[in-house]
């Protein structure tokens, strides 16, 4: 279940805070001023080390700041003892005085104290008329894949906290496991490249 947080926040369980700490533009010539920015750190409690978060988007909409995260959960076995997740990212500064508003889709746990849980229709309805001043680089699709060597489709998809496996190699069929998992990537290789991908 996809996960998105609006968060300009370290959310402890019970509480909620944003850090925004400035940091210095890089020098430029007169031509090309450079913008000051601030760092938006996001920390949220989570019900196991396995969740991960990432900060997708932020917006401003009538003098708010809304800001959209996704967590997810990676593959494998992970004990279920509270942790933190924790991304950052960096926005101009002058957008950091705004009041904030903190969204989550994809929430599998049922805690949310100091920020919102979500759909992903109810989030497209609240984003209606915002500005985006922050947006994450686009999700990653099949075609990401394509041609890639092993190594570098593995580390792709880890890169961006998504599990993923090689199921067939030179025409022939690897041993796996027989889950079912909708966001794990599927590998065909031949001559070391990826020719075919799945989900699953």
């Amino acid at each position: 279940m996809k996960t998105l947080l609006f968060c300009c926040c370290a959310i402890a369980l019970g509480s909620l805070s944003l850090v925004a700490e400035p940091t210095p533009s890089t020098p430029s010539t007169p031509s090309t001023p450079s913008t000051p920015s601030a760092t938006v750190a996001i920390s949220i409690d989570v019900p196991s080390p396995a969740w991960s978060l990432k900060i997708s988007s932020i917006h401003t909409k009538e003098n708010k700041l809304l800001i959209v995260c996704s967590v997810q959960k990676k593959e494998g076995l992970a004990p279920s003892v509270m942790s933190k997740a924790k991304d950052s990212v960096n926005i101009p500064s002058k957008f950091t005085k705004l009041p904030r508003r903190v969204y989550v889709t994809g929430q599998q746990w049922n805690y949310s104290d100091g920020y919102e849980a979500v759909t992903a229709e109810e989030l497209k309805k609240l984003l209606v008329g915002a500005t985006e001043v922050y947006s994450a680089s686009k999700p990653l699709t099949k075609k990401s894949f394509i041609g890639l060597a092993v190594k570098g489709a593995h580390a792709l998809a880890k890169k961006n906290n998504l599990p993923s496996r090689v199921v067939e190699i030179d025409g022939k069929p690897q041993i796996v496991t027989m889950d079912m998992r909708p966001e794990r990537f599927n590998f065909a290789i031949k001559d070391g490249k990826v020719i075919r991908v799945t989900k699953g």
